[in-house]
C-alpha cells in the first residue's frame, strides 16, 4: 500500500477527523465514513459515523482494497459540524409559537421566515428545491439569499409566491445550515 495513503490516514487518527474509505471502483458513491482507530499494513479499523453525525460500530477494512480515501472535505466537515452539534441539530426542537396558528399558507410562512431570518427549505412545481433566506416578499414574489446542502451561499434568487409547492421548516438540515451561519458570524466578530 502506498506510503501516502498510510500518511493521511495516521495524520486523520492523530487529528481525530474523519475520513472516507472507498473500496468499490465500480461503485465510487458508496464508502465507509468514520474515524480512523488504528491502521497497520493489512487493515485499517474505522469507527463508523452515519451521515448525521451519530457513530454505529466498528469495521475492519482490508488496506489492499482502499483505491481512495478523502479527508477534509465539504461532505466530511458537515458531518463533523453535526456530531459536534448533536444537541443543537437533532434535540428536543420547539414548535414555533406561530405554528399554533389555526390556518397558516404558504405566503404566510414565507413572511414568518423573512421577519425571523429563518432558513427554509423549499420545492417548487419545477422540481427545483432550495435552503434559503427569504430577504424581501411582495404578494406575488420574493427574493431568497439561496445556499446549498453545506450552507455555502448559492446566489440570489427571485421565485413566484405560487410556484411555491411545499416548504419544510427546522429540519436537521436546516438547523445545520443556521449553525454554520452563526458560527460564521462568531468568527467574522472574533477576526
Amino acid at each position: 500500500m502506498g506510503n501516502l495513503i498510510t500518511e493521511l490516514l495516521e495524520s486523520a487518527r492523530l487529528q481525530k477527523r474523519i475520513v472516507t474509505l472507498r473500496t468499490n471502483p465500480s461503485e465510487p458513491s458508496r464508502f465507509a465514513l468514520g474515524y480512523v482507530v488504528d491502521h497497520n499494513d493489512e487493515t485499517v479499523m474505522l469507527k463508523m459515523v452515519n451521515p448525521n453525525g451519530l457513530l454505529h460500530g466498528l469495521r475492519a477494512i482490508r488496506k489492499m482494497e482502499i483505491f481512495q480515501i478523502d479527508f477534509d472535505d465539504r461532505y466530511i466537515r458537515n458531518v463533523e459540524l453535526k456530531e459536534n452539534n448533536l444537541d443543537r441539530i437533532y434535540g428536543r426542537v420547539r414548535n414555533p409559537e406561530f405554528i399554533q396558528e389555526v390556518y397558516l399558507t404558504i405566503p404566510e410562512l414565507l413572511q414568518k421566515s423573512l421577519q425571523l431570518r429563518h432558513v427554509l427549505y423549499f420545492h417548487t412545481y419545477s422540481g427545483m428545491n432550495y435552503y434559503a433566506i427569504i430577504s424581501r416578499l411582495t404578494e406575488d414574489e420574493f427574493i431568497a439569499d439561496c445556499f446549498n446542502e453545506y450552507g455555502e451561499p448559492d446566489g440570489t434568487s427571485v421565485f413566484r409566491v405560487d410556484d411555491v409547492k411545499s416548504i419544510v421548516w427546522s429540519d436537521e438540515d436546516t438547523r445545520a445550515i443556521e449553525l454554520r451561519l452563526t458560527l460564521q458570524k462568531q468568527d467574522k466578530k472574533q477576526g
